[in-house]
């Protein structure tokens, strides 16, 4: 498989995204409800993935991250109907999470881009998902630090280039995302 993304490339998304996107550790607010484990960290409930690119540049500094074994049919079934340019992992939970370690697609949740019909990114909107999921969905727009918005509409641009058919699924959802909205008579959220 041809590389996509270059090593500098990854370090400038990182770098982009090191910037906190809240003001305050959101595992708070859901770990206590969940064993002590933010939601967004459980293995068995998640499973984070990293573009291939990404999880090998992981693994060439560290063994922070692994591929994640199919645990059982449901998984195995995702994972064989997912793009090939993934890769399914885990790291070693919460406990031992530094920032620098998390992919790309920790440190962006719960937020992915909104793409126009024209293609272009117009904003960030919530994951499909309720505030059970993630207790920041459905939060105000002034909790999120501007400049982590800024720098995750930089990288999801520049991924977009390197990988089209991301730019498709996420053209696909947001419309999908559009139509719940005008169902419920919601205006959809975009920051």
């Amino acid at each position: 498989m041809k590389p996509r993304l270059t090593e500098q490339q990854l370090r400038k998304f990182y770098r982009l995204l090191s910037v906190k996107m809240i003001d305050f550790d959101c595992g708070q607010l859901c770990a206590p409800k969940n064993k002590g484990i933010p939601l967004c960290c459980e293995n068995d409930y998640v499973v984070p993935i990293l573009f291939h690119e990404e999880f090998k540049w992981h693994r060439k500094n560290s063994t922070f991250w692994k591929r994640m074994p199919p645990k059982n049919k449901t998984i195995r079934k995702f994972i064989d109907e997912s793009a090939s340019y993934y890769v399914f992992s885990q790291c070693p939970g919460p406990q031992n999470c530094r920032r620098t370690k998390r992919s790309m697609n920790c440190m962006t949740f719960p937020l992915e881009p909104y793409v126009n019909r024209d293609g272009e990114i117009d904003g960030l909107m919530y994951v499909n998902g309720t505030n059970s999921t993630c207790p920041l969905i459905g939060k105000p727009k002034k909790i999120f630090n501007p400049l982590y918005i800024a720098n995750s509409i930089k990288v999801w641009k520049e991924l977009f280039n390197a990988y089209p058919e991301e730019k498709e699924t996420y053209m696909d959802e947001s419309r999908k995302r559009e139509r719940q909205a005008k169902r419920k008579k919601k205006k959809l959220r975009i920051f």
